[in-house]
């Protein structure tokens, strides 16, 4: 004890100081630097948290980078058999034209995708799916975690895992419908990753927007999946003539359909069809109604000022959120407009889907909140053991005679 005492001695601890009294309109927490790696200070003005969105998304986005060069590589036909229990029925997520995607652990307890390609799919196609996902550094596009060979030589796609599934399954299948301002995020989700796209050098054109190859991470953050008909453009950003034109009825350019000219604009619509699905949960082609092409349903009504009428049902409309999906549904119109000509690049769509979520309120700036509330209570408790050990301290000082 004494020896505890004289080494406590020889630090000098000081005193905590005193905290400071809550100011009107703002809450100020601080604590001793001795207690913490450094200063804690939290500050809350009104309802208004203080952050830093773009210089943290920066890092994110570099710390993605640094985990896909880490993460990529190839695996063996037995690691992709243990992970997926030898492909079980029960394991089975989904099933396509192109072929089906199994829910799989890997060794070291990662939870990944693993699409296995249909018969009818050539490895050329494979190839060029397996080139765009791991050419394309964005967080907007699933990660290629690694691949794999098949015992015919076939290639297998190790991807990242999309807990909360596809945007068609939360629209048309969930109960529980999204909230107003959580499909003005994904709307802008989706919107970044096309424009990311056709930004690249050379620019890819993805032929295949639609709400099933959206896909939602654990936080609800949108993404592309799926680049299988995906093509690049030249050097000198011309136009790609397209033999057989490719895409899902309901989301196709017509105007790609009749010429086979494809560039920035067919996707611009395929996205404009995505937009009128998310605002209003209406599929994009439902035979059982009349008419059945979304667009067809929508522009009429949009054109009539019905704004109301083209919105989910499920979902009540607070009076904040009318403006900013009126203004959601006014870019969808222009995207899905019948001349190519008139519609607008995926750069005007970001910019002003970007001003609509400026005006929305935040859907998880509760659970930030919660997350720095809890911080800061848990650096209370700290603070107040550091006091009691404190005391103790002086307590001991004082029956040993020493100073404090």
């Amino acid at each position: 004890m004494l020896s505890f005492l004289e080494d406590q001695q020889k630090r000098n601890v000081a005193s905590p100081p005193p905290l400071a009294a809550p100011q009107i309109g703002s809450i100020c927490f601080c604590f001793p630097h001795r207690l913490l790696f450094s200063s804690f200070i939290v500050c809350l003005s009104g309802d208004h948290l203080q952050v830093e969105p773009e210089k943290r998304e920066r890092e994110r986005e570099r710390e993605r980078e640094r985990e896909r060069e880490i993460r990529m590589r190839e695996f063996s036909y037995e690691d992709i058999e243990a992970a997926t229990k030898s492909f079980a029925p029960e394991q089975l997520i989904g099933k396509g034209s192109h072929g089906s995607v199994y829910r799989g652990r890997l060794a070291d307890g990662r939870i990944v995708a693993l699409k296995k390609p249909s018969r009818l799919v050539n490895d050329d196609k494979l190839g060029n799916e397996i080139d765009m996902l791991a050419s394309v550094r964005n967080s907007g596009v699933v990660d290629l975690v690694g691949v794999s060979r098949g015992p015919t030589g076939s290639p297998l796609l190790v991807m990242e895992f999309m807990h909360r599934g596809s945007l068609h399954d939360l629209l048309h299948s969930s109960s529980n419908p999204p909230a107003w301002p959580r499909r003005a995020a994904m709307a802008l989700q989706l919107a970044r990753a096309v424009l990311s796209l056709h930004e690249a050098a050379p620019a890819i054109i993805y032929r295949d927007i639609k709400s099933a190859n959206v896909l939602l991470d654990s936080g609800w953050n949108a993404k592309l999946a799926d680049f299988s008909i995906a093509v690049r453009r030249d050097d000198r950003m011309q136009p790609l003539d397209s033999p057989i034109p490719a895409g899902t009825i309901g989301y196709l350019d017509p105007c790609y359909d009749e010429s086979g000219e494809l560039g920035p604009r067919n996707d611009v619509f395929s996205f404009g069809v995505v937009l009128l699905e998310l605002v209003s949960c209406r599929k994009a082609m439902d035979m059982g109604r009349d008419p059945s092409f979304i667009v067809a349903w929508a522009l009429p009504m949009l054109r009539a000022n019905r704004v109301e009428e083209v919105c989910d049902g499920r979902a009540a409309l607070p009076g904040r959120m009318k403006r900013p999906i009126r203004r959601m549904l006014s870019m969808a119109e222009k995207c899905v407009s019948e001349e190519a000509e008139g519609r607008p690049l995926m750069g005007e769509v970001v910019r002003e889907l970007q001003g609509v979520e400026d005006v929305v309120p935040w859907p998880n700036l509760g659970s930030v909140r919660s997350k720095v509330f809890g911080g800061v209570h848990k650096g209370v408790r700290a603070w107040r053991r550091w006091v009691e050990k404190r005391g103790q301290y002086r307590e001991e000082c004082r029956v040993q005679g020493l100073p404090a």
